[in-house]
């Protein structure tokens, strides 16, 4: 094999969405990442970005009992939150079928006894959930940026209702610099629904935040 064959991206698949438009992924340094219209979503320095998100929190984990991720992609967080805790339950949402298939045939993403996958519009789950959730993850994007709906009033006390007592919530917020005012608009209206709001890392296009009653 050629060695600079390893770190030469190679591109192992193109799909059409109706929500993510165009998916591709590649594999570069052998590995699979995700891209949607150009913006990184599994792998590469998303999974380092979680790594670090997730240890950060670790200690906070000894009695949690399910989870719920809102935005599966290739299944990095899912991945990592179940070998933090392989006790966790988890139940993983993300509204495109296509990305699902993606997670399934090139992740090996699959329902088991700790996982369950649904092809569901995020903001409708919360809407009809009534089960309370001990951790949740929000990681939802379409391209570089969280949808709109994802970062409204209703949706943050949707999330707040789904929360069990003690519980935390994880949210990947997209954020640029040139735009800092925005994130610092959804950071306060945070703070107006949440008790606790930490941002716990801080990347170039990402701020995540750490959220609690």
């Amino acid at each position: 094999m050629n060695i600079f064959s390893y770190f030469r991206p190679k591109t192992l698949a193109h799909f059409k969405s109706k929500i993510n438009d165009n998916i591709d992924i590649l594999k570069k340094n052998g590995k699979k990442i995700i891209y949607v219209a150009g913006a990184e979503q599994t792998g590469g320095t998303i999974t380092g970005m979680w790594k670090r998100a997730l240890s950060l929190i670790q200690y906070r984990w000894e009695n949690l009992q399910n989870a719920l991720v809102l935005g599966l992609g290739g299944g990095d967080v899912i991945r990592l939150v179940h070998k933090l805790n392989p006790r966790l339950v988890i139940t993983a949402v993300d509204i495109d079928p296509v990305m699902i298939k993606i997670a399934r045939d090139y992740f090996d993403l699959t329902d088991s006894f700790y996982l369950k996958i649904y092809q569901r519009d995020a903001y409708y789950f919360l809407l009809l959930n009534r089960k309370k959730y001990d951790f949740i993850v929000v990681d939802l994007f379409v391209g570089f940026k969280n949808p709109q709906k994802a970062r409204s009033t209703k949706f943050l006390k949707l999330l707040r209702g789904s929360l069990a007592g003690g519980g935390l919530i994880v949210y990947n917020s997209h954020y640029h610099s040139d735009l800092n005012s925005e994130f610092e608009d959804f950071h306060h209206l945070c703070t107006k629904i949440f008790t606790e709001v930490e941002i716990l890392i801080s990347y170039p296009y990402s701020k995540i935040l750490l959220l609690s009653n």
